[in-house]
């Protein structure tokens, strides 16, 4: 019997993928996966009603809220960063260095771009940075498809240091009670790999940009023009070092998340002149807070249901093992080349990313192999924060970003995969070396 529930475990598993490849909607399925799993784990005997009841569909939402309220207070601090007008005269600066040079401005476009999402998250964060740099790339001739890719690569490129994403994935990726990302001696080894994958990101999307410019006709966009429109906000350097504070704090200092970031937003208002007047400081937290939350609203909705199949996912781990145990990789180098070759299964929602199907590989990856989960972690955030966040249509940014430079998906996915892919396998290889020895 329990042979014959594991195998229908896996094929609603993968009945899933293909749900979620076709575009199905993911808070629904991820609802209907839960009740599936829950019931197959009760006639399986290894979920009784007080677990359905108290820690899959009741525990599992309300046991999100902390890392609920990083992500909000991270898509705050977006919006603070664009209502004092710093995110629009960092993006200027960079346009005055590159001059008229469209490669190099494009350049320098990326890396204002990825160092803002290092700390600053969330939908409307993305749409607010790109209104602004889209039209500047296009105005002089970077092709509609470099434009698109290079943008969403950039925003993918700070990720790796985004406290916002990273305790999201630390949520999702849990052995019963315990997480990546708990201890300071654990975020300090995980930037020691964000370094470097910031890197390896960035050196990927240069290369996109020389040679697609090389290979490449000049596009001149509809109407767009060279302008930044900063709502004629003009602030200094040290309100400039603003996007950085966050991570700068935790990493020298080791301030947690939600202090550290409060104290950034303070150091942007005093900078920019905004906290002469308390009136005008009220209005302008309560403006931002409430767009930061406006912009992860349907986030936060799509994680509560997904850690309902989590807990639900966890529960039937017993079920799940003996029939995946045996063909599981036993190497843990294998695993890692395993996931960086086949990094393209993270596309669509698939089974490689935790966004998605891949919530069900991580529970049959870590009940079959018994990893730590400081060697699950990366090797389950690359694929989805290099590929999913990074390039894949199903993210909400980047179909948005597809859409405002009137790119086919087609066009945009030859011209972002090529460097993308590379990218997946080689930081899978680096975190291997990194974590597993």
């Amino acid at each position: 019997m329990e042979t014959i529930i594991g195998v229908l475990l896996l094929i609603t598993y993968l009945a899933f993928i293909v749900y979620a490849a076709k575009g199905g909607n993911l808070m629904l399925g991820l609802f209907i996966m839960a009740v599936l799993w829950s019931g197959l784990g009760a006639i399986g005997g290894v979920i009784d009603w007080p677990t359905i009841n108290e820690t899959i569909f009741n525990g599992g939402p309300t046991g999100f809220g902390p890392t609920a309220v990083y992500i909000i207070f991270g898509s705050w601090f977006g919006r603070i960063l664009l209502e004092t007008g710093i995110a629009g005269t960092i993006i200027r600066k960079a346009v005055e260095l590159g001059g008229d040079k469209p490669g190099i401005t494009c350049i320098l476009l990326c890396i204002v771009t990825a160092l803002i999402f290092t700390t600053s998250y969330g939908p409307g964060a993305v749409v607010a940075i790109g209104v602004i740099v889209f039209p500047i790339m296009l105005s002089l001739g970077i092709p509609k498809t470099l434009a698109a890719g290079s943008f969403v690569m950039s925003v993918g490129c700070g990720l790796y240091f985004n406290q916002s994403l990273l305790t999201q994935a630390a949520g999702t990726m849990m052995i019963g009670d315990a997480k990546y990302l708990s201890t300071a001696a654990e975020w300090s080894q995980w930037y020691r790999f964000a370094f470097a994958a910031f890197v390896i990101h960035f050196i990927s999307i240069v290369l996109m940009v020389i040679l697609s410019r090389k290979k490449g006709k000049k596009a001149h966009a509809w109407a767009a023009t060279p302008n930044v429109d900063t709502n004629g906000k003009k602030v200094g350097v040290l309100a400039m070092l603003t996007p950085l504070l966050p991570v700068f704090l935790s990493i020298v200092f080791g301030i947690q998340q939600v202090p550290a970031i409060c104290f950034a937003v303070i150091w942007a208002l005093l900078f920019t002149g905004n906290l002469k007047s308390w009136n005008k400081i009220a209005e302008m937290v309560q403006k931002t807070f409430h767009d930061g939350v406006a912009d992860v609203g349907l986030v936060l909705a799509f994680l509560m249901f997904l850690q309902m199949f989590i807990k639900s996912a966890g529960s039937c781990k017993d079920l799940l093992a003996p029939i995946v145990a045996p063909i599981m990789p036993t190497n843990v180098l294998a695993l890692f080349l395993i996931f960086g070759i086949f990094g393209f299964l993270a596309l669509y929602r698939g089974p490689l990313t935790i966004w998605g199907a891949g919530v069900a590989t991580f529970v049959i990856v870590a009940s079959a192999t018994n990893l730590p989960l400081s060697i699950l972690y990366p090797l389950f955030y690359i694929p989805c924060c290099t590929i999913t966040t990074n390039v894949c249509p199903t993210q909400s940014w980047n179909m948005w970003a597809i859409g405002y430079t009137q790119v086919n998906i087609k066009d945009f996915m030859r011209q972002v995969l090529p460097y993308a892919l590379p990218c997946a396998f080689v930081l899978e290889v680096v975190a291997y070396f990194m974590f597993a020895i």
